[in-house]
């Protein structure tokens, strides 16, 4: 498929690396990003069309839309609020928002993008068909959004695609990120000993969910979806493959949790072919080598690095 997709929030975590992924599989993107803000690393990655507005009900951006025909729009865009309540309102406002512009700039495509957290009650290869119980407050909000989604997109006859995630990483976020916490604790060989959960968690690498995005949109799909990579491994394993890495002598201090889960990827796989490709053993020592390497390493060799592994 090479026809444009609009990327909103792509200044974001996830954003970002779609787009980048997008121009790398010579897919025309479109990246909407807030007034003001930075855009130097989207033109760094070769993304040159790109729309900064606080207004998606603008005349003039929904003009240029028109003329640009992005067939797939993709929702990245998350807003952080103190508060629950507001962050409640403003995410559910902006999703209709933009689903309204899907519909005017007549796409015919729309992802959005969940959480694991929607299914609330977690175990080891929960499919799609497990009925959602969230017991937090961001998985109530991203299960709302979901059959807002799925119901909005019926009436503007648009395909719609729900996506669950799995705990998703990168070489650089999030900045909480367990095993990259690891990492720069050992190279600042600032503390004696480490604590973290013993939990068994559906860990996925950036690059593979923006992967599964474009066999999405490729397959013209719709519907709920999980993304991770099917598996689990406890947090100890993990743990003590970067200390043998590392050669750490740091002590280690484990405790229990009950937050085990991954999530079953066979819908996905079945309808696209999509799969994984970093797994988390991989993904580790992508990170171990980008803080050994963290001086002369760029964004653009990581990023190959991580492509030359599902080449």
């Amino acid at each position: 498929m090479k026809e444009r997709v609009l990327v909103l929030g792509a200044n974001g975590f996830i954003g970002f690396h779609l787009v980048n992924e997008l121009i790398s599989n010579k897919i025309p993107v479109t990246a909407l990003v807030r007034n003001n803000s930075p855009t130097k690393n989207l033109k760094k990655i070769g993304c040159y069309n790109i729309i900064n507005t606080n207004n998606l009900n603008d005349s003039s951006v929904i003009r240029q839309l028109l003329v640009s025909k992005p067939k797939y729009v993709v929702n990245c865009i998350w807003e952080k609020i103190k508060s629950d309540d507001l962050m409640s309102l403003r995410n559910t406002q902006l999703l209709t928002e933009i689903l309204n512009l899907a519909k005017e700039i007549n796409s015919e495509g729309f992802i959005n993008l969940g959480t694991y957290q929607e299914y609330g009650v977690l175990n080891e290869n929960i499919d799609e068909k497990q009925l959602p119980l969230p017991n937090t407050n961001f998985g109530r909000l991203k299960l709302a959004h979901c059959l807002t989604l799925l119901e909005i997109s019926k009436s503007f006859s648009l395909k719609a695609c729900h996506l669950r995630l799995a705990e998703t990483y990168s070489s650089n976020k999030p900045d909480s990120f367990i095993f990259k916490s690891l990492i720069k604790c050992i190279a600042a060989k600032d503390k004696k000993s480490f604590s973290f959960p013993n939990k068994k968690k559906d860990y996925i690498y950036v690059s593979d969910v923006c992967r599964a995005i474009i066999y999405l949109i490729n397959s013209n799909a719709s519907g709920i979806f999980n993304v991770g990579t099917g598996q689990a491994f406890p947090n100890k394993d993990l743990v003590n493959m970067i200390i043998k890495q590392s050669h750490s002598t740091i002590k280690l201090e484990a405790f229990e949790s009950s937050e085990n889960f991954s999530l079953a990827i066979s819908k996905i796989y079945d309808l696209t072919g999509w799969k994984p490709s970093v797994s988390i053993w991989d993904g580790i020592s992508l990170l171990l080598q980008e803080e050994k390497f963290k001086n002369p390493h760029t964004l653009d060799d990581f990023t190959n690095t991580i492509r030359s592994l599902y080449k």
